[in-house]
C-alpha cells in the first residue's frame, strides 16, 4: 500500500449521506490509489465543528494529505462567509503544522434552487457567492484547492438537490484522485 494517508474532514458531502460505504467517493479513492482514507465527515456538521475536533484527528492519523471540505451548513444557518473561512483557514494552518498538506474543497452547488436558508435568503445564491470567496482565499493563501462544482452536474445529485447520488460519488472520487496525482 502506498504511505499516502489523506484525512478528509467536512459534513455529509464528506461523510457520504444515505450512500452504502462501499460507494461512498472516499473508500471508491482509497480502493483506486491504493491509500489510507480516513472519512470524518459528520452528516449536519458546520466549519466550527470540523475546527474543535480536527486538530486531534490530525495527531490521532497524522496523515501526509488533508481534505478540508465543508461551509454549506454554515450557510445554510445564515452564518458569515468571513467566520467560514477563519474556521477553514485556521485549520489549514493546523494541518501545515502537522506537516500534512491542506487541500480546500470548494463547495457543490445545490440543485434545490426553490431552498431558503434559516434567515430567509437564497440558499443556492449563498453557496455560489462563497464558493468565488474560498477560491479567492486559496489563491491568496497559496493553497491547494479542488473546484468540486466544475464537474458535479445535477445527475449527480439525490433528489434533494445538494447530496449526492452513486454517480456524483464516482465523480467526487476521481476529482480527488486528480487533485492528488498532481500533488504527491
Amino acid at each position: 500500500m502506498n504511505t499516502t494517508k489523506l484525512l478528509c474532514i467536512g459534513d455529509s458531502l464528506t461523510y457520504g449521506y444515505e450512500m452504502e460505504p462501499s460507494k461512498r467517493w472516499t473508500n471508491l479513492l482509497e480502493k483506486s490509489l491504493d491509500i489510507k482514507v480516513f472519512n470524518y465527515g459528520i452528516n449536519g456538521d458546520t466549519a466550527s465543528g470540523m475546527l474543535s475536533r480536527f486538530m486531534n484527528k490530525l495527531i490521532e492519523v497524522k496523515p501526509t494529505h488533508t481534505l478540508i471540505f465543508g461551509g454549506t451548513n454554515d450557510l445554510w444557518f445564515g452564518l458569515k462567509d468571513e467566520h467560514i473561512i477563519s474556521n477553514i483557514y485556521a485549520m489549514t494552518k493546523q494541518a501545515v503544522y502537522a506537516n500534512s498538506i491542506p487541500i480546500i474543497g470548494i463547495p457543490t452547488p445545490s440543485f434545490n434552487l426553490n431552498e431558503l436558508n434559516f434567515v430567509g435568503e437564497d440558499y443556492s445564491e449563498c453557496i455560489r457567492s462563497f464558493q468565488q470567496i474560498l477560491i479567492n482565499h486559496c489563491i491568496n493563501k497559496d493553497t491547494h484547492y479542488i473546484h468540486f462544482s466544475k464537474s458535479m452536474t445535477q445527475d449527480c445529485f439525490m433528489d434533494d438537490g445538494i447530496h449526492y447520488n452513486a454517480h456524483g460519488h464516482q465523480v467526487m472520487a476521481s476529482l480527488v484522485q486528480d487533485k492528488l496525482e498532481t500533488i504527491i
